[in-house]
């Protein structure tokens, strides 16, 4: 018993040891730490000599009555801890929340001539301002107003990019069982005593999706730059975010558009029209509209082509069809009426319409989606970085948005097409 309680009070003396190189010590505290080992020691040396129970007892607790001591003066470095993590966060959030902070912020872009000299002077402008940052994570400090706009822009402008699966990741395997579930081969079955199990069939479609960066760059005249008025930087995060998430919005439609071999194209994202020669796959339907029939009754079927499992159905119609799709006229002689974005959507099933002018580029009229069976993947994929550097030879500074972006239908049969009808 009095072996253990010696190994009990060595390792006690070892955690107040560690105490000692805490910077958050006062003197004080250090003092009753370096007097708490003094005691233990002393009770280790008397704990060697005395044999008595009674007497080993007592000395027990006095080795709890410094666990006592141990403990309050804990409590008092974890708050100093806490108060000091606390000053240093209100510090950084004051400054990036302050007016000057924006200033201060192009001033740094109108000041550096490059990529590698603007993070350093706003290195040091962080740093001057008590915002203590990892290396090479500037970029992660804005100033809120100069945040809050980026995200603001991007909100709004994702729109329905949003209510897609976002899987934040280098990588993603899409793996669905495009078996007939109603085939006997597929079905699950019963046992019965005397029965032997065969197995049932599964057909696997993997498709890997890989993120590719997908980038806007925009060159600003150094003369423009130095008579800017402070608008510049608004206009320029509303041009780069705003082309990023449309070229996002309609590979994801019906498809890049740009040769296959050609440069800058976007192949990373799966597009649900693929091309004039698409037919019925696991994935999509196809759906042709049938001679002089009603808009209605054609975008009807389309949604009803749609297995959405009680998800939300996104439609999205040509800018050139939607008066079709919206007028209601009881005869040809009648005055017609036009429905509401919201009426149409509950005449043909659907959650809400979007009306674009990417599907006329495309000569589609309509596409369904569930918004929650297409998957966008991407390192903070709905967060874009800003890039500056100047380029001397030239004299202009040249911005870039960028954000790695990879995406691919991940639900079967939740996406169908509407074309035109031809003869």
């Amino acid at each position: 018993m009095k072996e253990t309680f010696k190994l009990f009070i060595g390792k006690e003396i070892e955690k107040y040891n560690s105490i000692l190189s805490t910077n958050s010590l006062s003197d004080e505290d250090k003092a009753q730490v370096e007097q708490t080992i003094a005691n233990l020691n002393e009770v280790a040396t008397a704990l060697d000599n005395e044999t008595d129970e009674q007497a080993v007892e007592e000395l027990r607790t006095s080795v709890n009555e410094l666990n006592e001591r141990l403990t309050a003066i804990m409590e008092r470095i974890s708050q100093t801890e806490t108060n000091i993590e606390e000053n240093e966060n209100k510090m950084e959030n004051n400054y990036l929340s302050t007016k000057n902070s924006v200033a201060d912020f192009l001033n740094c872009i109108r000041t550096s001539t490059n990529g590698a000299d603007f993070s350093k002077n706003w290195r040091n402008v962080l740093s001057t301002n008590a915002v203590t940052i990892a290396e090479g994570s500037e970029f992660g400090y804005l100033p809120e107003y100069v945040k809050g706009m980026i995200q603001d822009l991007w909100d709004k402008k994702a729109d329905w990019l949003s209510d897609l699966k976002i899987v934040n990741a280098k990588g993603y395997v899409v793996r669905a069982n495009s078996s007939d579930k109603t085939n006997a081969n597929s079905r699950a079955k019963g046992w019965k005593p005397g029965d032997e199990k065969t197995a049932q069939s599964i057909t696997l479609a993997a498709k890997k999706v890989v993120p590719q960066f997908i980038y806007k760059i925009q060159t600003i005249d150094a003369e423009m730059k130095f008579n800017d008025d402070g608008s510049l930087l608004d206009y320029l995060v509303e041009e780069l975010v705003g082309q990023i998430l449309y070229e996002e919005k309609r590979a994801i439609l019906i498809g890049d558009g740009r040769e296959d071999n050609a440069t800058g194209k976007i192949d990373s994202i799966e597009a649900i029209y693929k091309g004039s020669d698409a037919t019925t796959d696991s994935y999509t339907t196809i759906v042709t509209a049938t001679e002089n029939s009603f808009m209605l009754d054609n975008l009807h079927n389309l949604v009803s082509q749609v297995k959405a499992d009680g998800e939300e159905v996104i439609v999205f119609i040509a800018q050139s069809a939607i008066n079709e799709a919206t007028r209601v006229a009881a005869s040809e002689t009648s005055t017609p009426l036009y429905l509401e974005d919201e009426q149409l959507a509950r005449q043909i099933r659907a959650s809400r319409i979007i009306v674009t002018d990417i599907l006329d580029i495309a000569e589609v009229t309509a596409i369904a989606m569930v918004p929650r069976k297409y998957v966008l993947v991407g390192e903070n994929v709905l967060n874009p970085v800003l890039f500056n550097q100047h380029d001397i030879w030239t004299n202009t500074d040249v911005y870039r948005f960028e954000c790695p972006v990879g995406g691919a239908i991940e639900g079967l049969k939740s996406t169908a097409v509407l074309k035109p009808y031809s003869e």
